[in-house]
């Protein structure tokens, strides 16, 4: 019985251990374009994750801090090599190549744990990925659904010896979707280089080609969806 009393004594400091480490994790909402500011211990430990993903690169002024990675690149451990009152600027990249930039003030305080949570931005490129599919389909169906469509009539000259037009444009949150006709006025086939034309536009989510081999005197069309935002 005794035994039973000294383990359950044990299981419930380990809990109590736990929970007050996560009471003491500061969780961040990862911000691509913006720094965050925060403080860190300067003889304690520091340990970043930033799930679910795992931090492949930590670039700074190294001879202001060492490092340590956990063997699966969940975590990095933080060790600042500066004053109290110093300020350390780094950017951590994660393994799809997300960038985070974090300014370090150095501290008498306990170490800490700092979460930079990306599920929220991971939420949001499933939503994208998505409403991109959904998109798609519209234009491929020709069908309004849940976007706001404009007929267009925009000529865009030749392009790799095809005349192409938009026709209309599809617009969902930062998202613009653009219907293109590709005419071939020469009289020989010719292949469609779907990555090479995307190229010619910003932030391409993706592009659907009716066909990818277009014959003489033949119209084909060509479907492209691009991320507007930051514009």
């Amino acid at each position: 019985m005794n035994r039973l009393i000294s383990i359950f004594k044990y299981i419930m400091c380990c809990n109590f251990l736990l929970q007050v480490f996560i009471a003491e994790a500061a969780v961040y909402r990862y911000q691509s374009d913006a720094k965050l500011s925060l403080k860190i211990s300067k003889s304690g430990l520091n340990r970043i994750s930033n799930p679910p993903y795992k931090i492949t690169q930590l670039t700074g002024d190294e001879s202001k801090f060492r490092i340590k990675y956990d063997e699966d690149g969940s975590n990095i451990y933080f060790m600042p090599l500066v004053k109290v009152g110093d300020v350390i600027e780094v950017s951590i990249k994660n393994n799809i190549g997300h960038i985070q930039d974090l300014e370090f003030t150095i501290d008498n305080i306990k170490g800490k744990s700092i979460v930079i949570d990306g599920k929220a931005n991971l939420n949001m490129d499933k939503m994208q990925k998505s409403n991109v599919a959904q998109m798609l389909r519209a234009m491929k169906d020709n069908v309004d659904s849940k976007f706001y469509v404009q007929k267009a009539n925009q000529n865009l000259g030749s392009i790799n010896n095809l005349q192409v037009k938009q026709t209309k444009i599809y617009r969902y949150k930062e998202l613009a979707g653009g219907v293109f006709e590709l005419k071939n006025n020469t009289k020989r086939e010719i292949a469609l280089n779907n990555r090479e034309f995307a190229k010619r536009f910003d932030k391409v989510k993706s592009f659907y080609p009716e066909t990818s081999i277009i014959r003489p005197k033949q119209t084909s069309t060509l479907l492209i969806v691009q991320d507007t935002g930051g514009k």
